[in-house]
């Protein structure tokens, strides 16, 4: 696997990760019935079918990254959509999505 590969691989891996994490984010909140405490009542139904939507983007990202191991490569459009080289650039993208998450988990409700 080359260097570029890999780089992808863990952009796919990462990404689904962090898609997943919110959508169990929304499950647990569901669960333990503090959804409440973050959204209005009346849109905890969309919430929880954003959940559904996070879960089968995450899926598709793991399906991206199975699809980088096996060599195939992705449709081209000549769009260009390859991540940013620059580990900075990269640090902070993941990372605004990762302190919200992460405080979601470790801050009571």
């Amino acid at each position: 696997m080359t260097t570029d590969n890999r780089r992808l691989l863990l952009h796919h891996l990462l990404r689904a990760a962090i898609l997943a994490g919110f959508a169990v984010f929304i499950v647990h909140l569901s669960r333990t019935g503090n959804l409440a405490l973050y959204v209005e009542s009346r849109m905890v139904v969309y919430v929880k079918l954003s959940a559904a939507g996070l879960y089968a983007t995450a899926g598709y990202q793991l399906y991206a990254a199975s699809r980088t191991i096996s060599g195939e490569r992705q449709a081209d459009c000549g769009c260009a959509h390859e991540p940013s080289s620059s580990l900075f650039k990269n640090t902070l993208v993941y990372g605004l999505f990762l302190l919200p998450l992460a405080l979601g988990f470790l801050l009571p409700d």
